[in-house]
C-alpha cells in the first residue's frame, strides 16, 4: 500500500445554535471543514514486495525449516488453521477504533486490471496480501507503539528481520522489518513493513500463541505509510498465496480462512476529539500534530478560533452513501448542551470532519459524542477554572436565583450540612471579585448577596463547605 495522505477539503458555511436554540453570529467563524484520506496503491510495475524480494524470502525460509524440520509439502487452497484479527490496541489505548483496510488480493489474472474477493477494486494489479492500515494519525500511533501487529495463529516462528528504516515513503527495493508464521498444517503468514526495533525478541524456531505480541506497525520496505501487509501462504513458496477472505470473487480458495471473517465494509467512527486548534497533518513521513486535548481553562482562546470556541473532529471508516452521524455534546448530567449532524453523498474508505462549536462555560467534565451506523463513539473533557480545578455541577440542596439577576442574589437550601460556608465569585478572568463567610444552623440556608457593585457581564459564584462545592454561573445585568 503507498498512502498519500492528502486532504480534499469539502467547505460548507454553518450556524452554531445555542443552549437555548437562539441563532448565534457566524460570520467571523471559521467554516465547517470535512474530507477523505486518500490511500493510493501500487501496481504490478511498482508491488510492495518485489519478485526478487519474494525469491530471497523462499530461499530464506526453505533454509530454515529445513534446519527446523518443518518442511511442508504444498497443498494450495486448503487449511485446517482458523486466523484471527492480526492486529491490536495497544494496553492505554482508548480510541474508539484505529484500522481500515486499503487493499485485498488481486483476483484479476489480466495485466492492468484488479478485482478484490468480494468484486469490487478495493486492491491494485498484482497484490497478494491484505493492507490493513492505521487511521486517524498513522505516524503518531507508529511513534508511541499504539497498534500492534500479533499472531493471527499458533505457530513457530520461521523467518524475521529487525533494524531497517521504517519511515519509508516511496516504492523502492528498501528491505522491511517482518516476521514469518509457520502454523501446524504446514501454512505460513508473512507479517510485513513492521516498525524498526519493534520485532518480537523471540528466536526463529520459537513458537508463539494465537494473539501474541510480533510487532508494531511501520513504514518499513516499499511504503509510504504505516500499515500492515497480511500476507497468507497455503504452502512452502509465496507462489502458494491464498486469500483469507471469502467471496464470489475469489478465484483461489472456496472457503475463508478466517475465524470470523469481517464484513466487506465496516462503516464506524474510529475517533471523536475535542481539539484546541485544527490539526496538522503534513506528508509522508512527518509525525500528525493532533492538538487534541481534554481540558479546556476558562478563559479559553484556540490558535486560529474565536473566544471561547474549540474544534471537535470525527474520523471515519468506510463512509456510506446514506447515513448519518449524530453528533452532541453533553452536559455533566447527561442532558444535551448542543448537538448537530453530518451526512456525506460519497463513499470515503477514510474521511473526517471539523466543525468550530462554542465551549460550555459552566466547570464540570463533558461528553463529546457521535453515533454512526448504530454504534457510538465519545472522548469526555473538562471545563475548568483558571487555576485548573474542576468543579461539580450545582447541589440540588443549595438554590442561587434569581439568574440573571441585577442587584440581588438568594441562596437557599434546606437540608444542607451545619458548618462554616465560604462564598467567591470570579470574573471569566478567573480574578476574584467578591468574598464572603456565612455559618449555617439546623441544617438551613437562607443568603441574600449584593451583587450592585458588580459590573454587568457573566461570572462564577463558588460556595464551599469542607469537601462539598457547588459552582454556577452569573449573569448580572
Amino acid at each position: 500500500m503507498r498512502t498519500s495522505l492528502t486532504f480534499i477539503l469539502l467547505l460548507s458555511c454553518y450556524f452554531f445554535l445555542s443552549r437555548n436554540g437562539a441563532a448565534q453570529n457566524t460570520s467571523s467563524l471559521p467554516v465547517e471543514t470535512s474530507g477523505e484520506v486518500i490511500y493510493e496503491t501500487y501496481d504490478a510495475e511498482h508491488p510492495e514486495i518485489s519478485p526478487e524480494q519474494y525469491a530471497v524470502l523462499d530461499q530464506r525460509c526453505a533454509y530454515n525449516a529445513k534446519l527446523l524440520n518443518l518442511e511442508v509439502v504444498d497443498n494450495k487452497g486448503t487449511h485446517t488453521t482458523a486466523l484471527n484479527w492480526p492486529v491490536q490496541a495497544a494496553a492505554g489505548f482508548t480510541d474508539c477504533n484505529f484500522y481500515s483496510i486499503s487493499a485485498h488480493v488481486d483476483h484479476d489474472p489480466a495485466v492492468g486490471t484488479y478485482t478484490d474477493y468480494n468484486c469490487g477494486t478495493r486492491s491494485y494489479d498484482g497484490h497478494k496480501g491484505t493492507d490493513i492500515y492505521t487511521y486517524p494519525f498513522s505516524f503518531y500511533k507508529m511513534d508511541n507503539n499504539q497498534v500492534e501487529i500479533i499472531a493471527a495463529a499458533p505457530g513457530t516462528i520461521l523467518d524475521k528481520d529487525d533494524g531497517n528504516f521504517d519511515r519509508n515513503c516511496a516504492s523502492n527495493a528498501l528491505p522491511a522489518n517482518y516476521v514469518i508464521i509457520q502454523h501446524a498444517d504446514g501454512s505460513r503468514v508473512l507479517y510485513w513493513h513492521m516498525k524498526s526495533g519493534s520485532v518480537t525478541t523471540k528466536a526463529i524456531g520459537q513458537t508463539v500463541v494465537a494473539g501474541e505480541y510480533l510487532g508494531v506497525i511501520g513504514s518499513s520496505g516499499s511504503s509510504s505509510g504505516p500499515h500492515l501487509h497480511f500476507e497468507v501462504w497455503s504452502g512452502s513458496t509465496s507462489a502458494t498465496y491464498n486469500d483469507p477472505f471469502s467471496g464470489t470473487c475469489n478465484l483461489i480458495n472456496a472457503s475463508s480462512w478466517w475465524a470470523s471473517q469481517k464484513p466487506y465494509t465496516e462503516p464506524a467512527i474510529l475517533k471523536a476529539s475535542v481539539h484546541t486548534t485544527d490539526i496538522v497533518v503534513p506528508g509522508c513521513p512527518t509525525t500528525e500534530t493532533p492538538n487534541e486535548s481534554t481540558v479546556y481553562s476558562i478563559p479559553f482562546q484556540g490558535a486560529g478560533l474565536p473566544a471561547g470556541y474549540a474544534k471537535f473532529y470525527i474520523f471515519i471508516r468506510n463512509t456510506t452513501v446514506g447515513m448519518t452521524a449524530n453528533m452532541s455534546i453533553l452536559n455533566p448530567g447527561g442532558s444535551t448542551f448542543s448537538s448537530w449532524t453530518y451526512s456525506s453523498a460519497t463513499y470515503y474508505n477514510s474521511s473526517w470532519a471539523a466543525w468550530t462549536k462554542q465551549l460550555p462555560a459552566i466547570p464540570g467534565t463533558y461528553t463529546f459524542q457521535a453515533t454512526y451506523n448504530g454504534v457510538t463513539c465519545s472522548q469526555t473533557f473538562d471545563i475548568t477554572t483558571s487555576v485548573g480545578a474542576v468543579v461539580k455541577e450545582e447541589s440540588n440542596a443549595i438554590t442561587i436565583s434569581p439568574i440573571p439577576a441585577k442587584d440581588e442574589i438568594s441562596i437557599s437550601g434546606n437540608e444542607v450540612l451545619n458548618g462554616i460556608y465560604f462564598l467567591e465569585i470570579k470574573n471569566l478572568l478567573g480574578q476574584c471579585v467578591l468574598k464572603k463567610q456565612f455559618v449555617t444552623e439546623n441544617n438551613s440556608l437562607h443568603q441574600s448577596l449584593s451583587i450592585t457593585d458588580l459590573q454587568k457581564g457573566v461570572y462564577f459564584l463558588t460556595i464551599e463547605m469542607g469537601e462539598s462545592k457547588t459552582t454556577t454561573k452569573i449573569v448580572k445585568q
